[in-house]
């Protein structure tokens, strides 16, 4: 996607033109950081945050929806703050096939730092932007998933959105 966004192309012909560019290498390039962060983020979207969730429900009574928005809000802060360095690198590695610059995970890593004068900070650039993206998600997908659970899985007991507290 993201050479299709630098050069254009479509869904077909711009997977296509790297794989005759530059094989399968080019095209599962960063695919390392890119499962690193899917597994973190899946395990917030759909772990972390619903547990969050229902802790808030049975701790402090609020409703389901008030405490899926804690849960989804605290789940986009780990999920986020943790895999947005694999992003990041990620990132750069798909946007630089060739490997002129980003050569390697571990020499990508030690540029970024490099750039940002010696900090990690240049690691977490865009991190705010991306908690509310993520955050926005997570509260949409368990929502959706708590009223359309009970239709989809008929023998599921209960979900938070059916024992919520005070709606």
């Amino acid at each position: 996607m993201i050479q299709q966004q630098r050069f254009g192309g479509s869904i077909i012909s711009a997977p296509s033109r790297i794989f005759s560019q530059y094989g399968l290498h080019g095209l599962f390039r960063g695919l390392a950081m890119t499962l690193g962060r899917e597994s973190i983020f899946t395990l917030s979207m759909l772990g972390i945050t619903p547990a969050i969730q229902k802790e808030l429900v049975e701790r402090s009574g609020l409703d389901s929806s008030s405490a899926l928005a804690g849960g989804a809000l605290s789940g986009a802060i780990f999920a986020a703050t943790i895999t947005h360095p694999l992003d990041t690198i990620k990132t750069c590695l798909q946007g630089d096939v060739q490997g002129i610059k980003f050569k390697t995970h571990a020499q990508t890593f030690s540029l970024l730092i490099q750039e940002s004068h010696g900090s990690f900070l240049g690691l977490f650039k865009g991190l705010n932007w991306r908690i509310a993206l993520i955050s926005t998600t997570f509260f949409l997908v368990n929502d959706f998933k708590d009223r359309f659970a009970p239709f989809l899985f008929p023998r599921r007991l209960s979900t938070p959105h059916n024992s919520k507290k005070g709606d």
